[in-house]
């Protein structure tokens, strides 16, 4: 709340209605502010509209004969299909309004038991139904964490007997990327409590833990919108992206961290609306935890700390810049906390592990599976120079200098590459949900359900809803945010969450991209989406009426 909303109320503690203020009653009382949010706004809106228009001409889909490669082809879509699906939609729809008078009435604390209940539901059907065993990346941290928490500790030494050796030349993987040990630790509590036998315990908390987070998104949109309709309408949505749901086999922090980084953000939300200080405190730990289980979640702590320094200018809330500070130092310092806890512990000093610049020189190159998706390069890059990082770091400059060449004297080969990267990601529906688990081995024999999820009729049923969804979800996001910025609502509570969205997306354009990795950001359109939709719902439409009623009259006056 700024300062100038609580000098109208005539009291320092915000009365109930001010505690509740929604995108209409929060005023953009700074010019400085207005230009930051509407720029964000704007460049997410024109982001997005990219994808919405491109999701409704071809869809990302992976090469079946070399599916476990993760061969990504760009498929044609019947447009005119895809038209009439969505006129269908529309339609039914605008048939919806005789029941809008439900939508603001219905008791919303059910409906947030059922969004927080169907997924969990739906989740333990499915880790249950394929038995899922971590691979790859997931299973270095899985014999890591399972084996710290029986004492041994050979998993993090260089020369031992651990899971790809290979691979890693002999080094231990957490050489390559100490970041991951937060996860690590995170796990090895887990397994310390329910055994070492099993990664059911984790993907049983990744199940709880979406639906945590859809529980957090339809409270985000309450306390944005204060309309039970438009969280009604969110919770709706949420329902129907299931894909977090699927990807709940796959033993990683993705699911953790996004859970943990949406409820930091409500806290912060709250924060703005209330000026409560008490409210940065679960903030800051949620996503202090989301950046120490998964390093990505970084993303949340820079658009956290944007948001705060636009605060602080605008309402000369010191503190604001204060906590911006310290979740900055804390997320950063809470990981080499763990990587140091462990390399006492496993007697072993880790390298700094593959930087950014590296990151930076694997998403700018070419690759078998998509453009910037994953190869060895860096990897091999940090090896080659004895886990060097300054002269690792010197040679990826290099090759990111000779790439930046290519691209700025070939146009063609530029627009292409970032075009393929783009969709390939955000425009593959399924964010490899299904794949995440259909490639690795299973512990038990897949079940009928698994098998029809897999190579049958559910899973092409599946197949056809994620791809119309996020064409709605998309094109819905875009109006949102255009409708805010007509309405002049944007302010830093509605444009928190588009600001991850944006950070994600330029983060992912540059560095390493691929669609399992921007899975995580797609709940975070809802809000937005379902004030859109709600807005149309609502639309009065009277110059359409008008025109419509004109050609209605055009054979009376020709009959006359």
């Amino acid at each position: 709340m700024n300062s100038k909303s609580k000098n109208r109320g005539n009291s320092k503690t915000p009365n109930k209605k001010s505690s509740l203020s929604t995108v209409s009653t929060i005023n953009n009382q700074s010019k400085f502010e207005s230009f930051i949010v509407n720029i964000i706004a704007f460049l997410t809106m024109f982001a997005f509209g990219y994808i919405a228009i491109m999701s409704f001409i071809q869809t990302s889909v992976f090469d079946v004969s070399k599916y476990s490669s993760e061969v990504v082809l760009y498929q044609t879509d019947n447009i005119i299909l895809n038209i009439a699906f969505t006129a269908l939609f529309v339609f039914l729809l605008f048939k919806l309004k005789r029941y809008f008078n439900f939508f603001a009435k219905v008791n919303m604390k059910y409906m947030e038991i059922a969004i927080v209940a169907f997924p969990i539901i739906i989740g333990l059907i499915w880790i249950l139904s394929v038995t899922s065993v971590p691979g790859a990346d997931s299973y270095s941290l899985f014999e890591a964490a399972t084996r710290a928490a029986k004492g041994d500790y050979s998993a993090m030494q260089n020369v031992t007997d651990f899971y790809n050796k290979d691979f890693y030349k002999g080094y231990s993987y957490f050489n390559y990327y100490p970041f991951q040990l937060g996860f690590v630790l995170f796990s090895e509590v887990i397994y310390r409590i329910f055994g070492t036998t099993s990664s059911m315990p984790i993907q049983v908390i990744n199940v709880l833990c979406v639906g945590i987070a859809y529980l957090g998104i339809a409270k985000i949109t309450k306390y944005l919108f204060k309309r039970r309709s438009i969280e009604f309408i969110a919770i709706l949505l949420l329902a129907g992206f299931i894909q977090p749901v699927l990807l709940c086999t796959f033993v990683y922090g993705n699911i953790i961290g996004m859970c943990c980084a949406v409820w930091a953000s409500f806290f912060l939300i709250r924060y703005f609306q209330t000026s409560k200080y008490t409210m940065l405190i679960p903030s800051g730990l949620l996503l202090i935890f989301a950046v120490l289980v998964k390093y990505n979640n970084m993303i949340y702590v820079i658009a956290f700390a944007i948001i705060l320094i636009v605060h602080t200018i605008k309402a000369k809330k010191w503190q604001s810049i204060a906590f911006a500070l310290a979740i900055c130092i804390a997320s950063l310092g809470s990981i080499q906390l763990v990587i140091m806890s462990y390399e006492s512990r496993a007697n072993n000093e880790f390298s700094s592990g593959v930087s950014q610049v590296l990151y930076l020189d694997l998403g700018l190159s070419d690759s078998y599976m998509a453009p910037g998706w994953y190869t060895t390069i860096a990897k091999d890059t940090y090896a080659n120079n004895s886990f060097n990082d300054k002269a690792a770091n010197a040679q990826a400059w290099n090759d990111i200098n000779q790439k930046l060449k290519k691209f700025g004297n070939n146009a063609s080969y530029t627009i292409d590459f970032f075009g393929k990267k783009i969709l390939s990601q955000w425009n593959e529906p399924t964010f490899e949900s299904i794949w995440i688990s259909k490639v690795k081995q299973h512990t038990t024999d897949i079940n009928a359900i698994g098998k029809s999820v897999y190579d049958g009729s559910l899973g092409q049923l599946f197949e056809l809803h994620f791809n119309f969804y996020i064409q709605i979800l998309y094109s819905l996001f875009a109006i949102g945010l255009c409708l805010l910025i007509i309405r002049k609502s944007t302010n830093l509570c509605t444009i928190l969450l588009p600001l991850v969205i944006l950070g994600g997306f330029g983060y992912h354009l540059l560095f390493e991209g691929k669609s399992q990795y921007v899975l995580t950001y797609i709940p975070l359109m809802i809000p937005t989406a379902a004030y859109a939709m709600n807005s149309i719902l609502e639309g009065k439409y009277t110059t359409l009426h008008k025109y419509i009623d004109k050609l209605k009259q055009i054979p009376e006056n020709k009959q006359a």
